[in-house]
């Protein structure tokens, strides 16, 4: 069975994705001197672009860049400009993944923030079912979940656990709009009235 979605590729793209707007550009991923110091303290030059680029992932959308994913060339031409690196220089970074992953974890301690982990998950379900009760909007109910997540400094989870959730919510929420009451539920004081209500 093909998975479900609740988002269109549009939304999913605004909500996960790098903006590619000019101007949104460079509101997120204008560096600070601290910034451009850590950056600096890489020796090759790929290894300091690769470097900002997970920082700019991390600080936003919030999220891990995929090992295999490649960022949006007007993203990454702002960030290599800043660093004076050549854009092309990616193309060869972290060929060890471990160096991807010492990259990722000195960053998540310099932006104090971590990883999505089990626990995080019921909250994150309150937050949509909260959401899915005023609105049957999938991106409506995924961004009332981010904004909380990035509240919290923890970094989104992959698309498909937070599509799974929010879709939960939204059935939920369904099911509890269309219920049938039985009829002394709906005699407002009957000794079923505040069961019903739950």
């Amino acid at each position: 069975m093909a998975p479900r979605h609740i988002l269109s590729p549009q939304s999913r793209a605004a909500l996960f994705d790098p903006p590619t707007a000019p101007a949104a550009i460079v509101r997120h991923y204008t560096f600070s001197a601290d910034d451009l110091s850590l950056i600096r303290q890489r020796r090759r030059a790929a290894n300091r672009l690769g470097f900002a680029v997970h920082l700019a992932y991390l600080r936003f959308p919030g999220r891990v860049l995929g090992s295999d994913e490649a960022p949006p060339v007007e993203m990454l031409a702002f960030v290599a400009s800043q660093i004076e690196c050549d854009a092309a220089d990616f193309a060869s970074y972290a060929r060890r993944s471990e160096t991807r992953w010492e990259h990722i974890g000195e960053l998540q301690s310099y932006l104090d923030v971590r990883p999505f982990r089990r626990d995080d998950t019921r909250a994150v379900v309150r937050i949509a079912l909260e959401q899915a009760n005023g609105t049957d909007r999938g991106d409506a109910i995924v961004s009332a979940m981010i904004e909380h997540l990035r509240d919290k400094r923890v970094l989104l989870p992959a698309i498909a656990t937070m599509e799974k959730i929010a879709l939960a919510a939204r059935a939920i929420a369904r099911k509890r709009a269309h219920k049938i009451w039985p009829k002394d539920c709906i005699q407002i004081g009957s000794p079923r009235w505040r069961r019903c209500l739950r």
